[in-house]
């Protein structure tokens, strides 16, 4: 397959492994997800929601959360007291000016950016922000810089945290988007750091043999009973500017 047939495959692949991504993926910190929102928030988009570990730290906080996700299996995921829709990125089923912020969390990459861009800006109020966020293995531990090593390299903040350009360029619907980086701990066991491993698009679609190699390594490294994980959460937030047009 050519780069851009493999980026589609992986783009598009996460429904077949929808329960895995339930159980295994993180959340997000209570304060990296208050510090993204505007004064007197209360409408919120969570856009590509996957199974949901955004919109149920955005629920926590008592918001409305209108949970954006294109794949079925995945979108049957999401905590019922969210509002769940088919939609994407690029083409965001609601109205102008609906809501107060914008929350991406693990799939901004995967994105049309420009096209993105603009239908956020376009379903934010003057004022509301866009907020992409990642949660990294923390490569300053050892048992999450071993994990990443075997099985999930893309997302260990050794290889993630060196670029800092903001994740969408400076333009005139925007402020500059400003960078946080959040580290915390979360408790797993193995049977979770399996569903985790199976979660990730690179496992998804690798052959039977490939993924049995990387379950068995990773088996033998991860610690017996539970444990913690360490992960930096690196989230970037902007402004919408007053009057901008679409």
């Amino acid at each position: 397959m050519t780069s851009d047939e493999v980026w589609e495959a992986r783009r598009t692949s996460f429904g077949s492994g929808a329960a895995n991504y339930a159980a295994g993926r993180p959340g997000y910190p209570r304060e990296v997800v208050e510090a993204c929102l505007p004064r007197g928030a209360g409408r919120v988009l969570d856009l590509a929601a996957g199974t949901g570990p955004l919109t149920t730290a955005l629920l926590e906080l008592g918001l409305s959360v209108v949970a954006v996700e294109p794949l079925d299996d995945m979108r049957a995921f999401v905590p019922a007291a969210a509002e769940a829709i088919a939609g994407t990125a690029e083409q965001i089923p609601l109205p102008d000016e609906s809501v107060d912020a914008v929350f991406v969390g693990q799939a901004w990459h995967w994105f049309d950016v420009p096209k993105a861009v603009a239908e956020c800006a376009r379903v934010l109020r003057p004022g509301g922000t866009l907020n992409p966020m990642w949660n990294l293995l923390d490569a300053s531990d050892p048992l999450s810089l071993r994990l990443s090593d075997i099985a999930m390299v893309d997302q260990c903040s050794a290889r993630m945290l060196d670029n800092p350009n903001p994740p969408f360029a400076a333009n005139d619907l925007f402020s500059t988007p400003r960078r946080t980086l959040t580290r915390y701990r979360l408790g797993y066991t193995w049977e979770r750091v399996e569903a985790f491993i199976r979660s990730t698009s690179v496992m998804i679609l690798a052959g039977d043999d490939q993924r049995d190699r990387v379950l068995t390594e990773a088996r033998e490294a991860m610690p017996d009973g539970e444990f913690e994980l360490s992960f930096i959460c690196e989230a970037w937030s902007a402004t919408k500017l007053q009057g901008t047009r679409q």
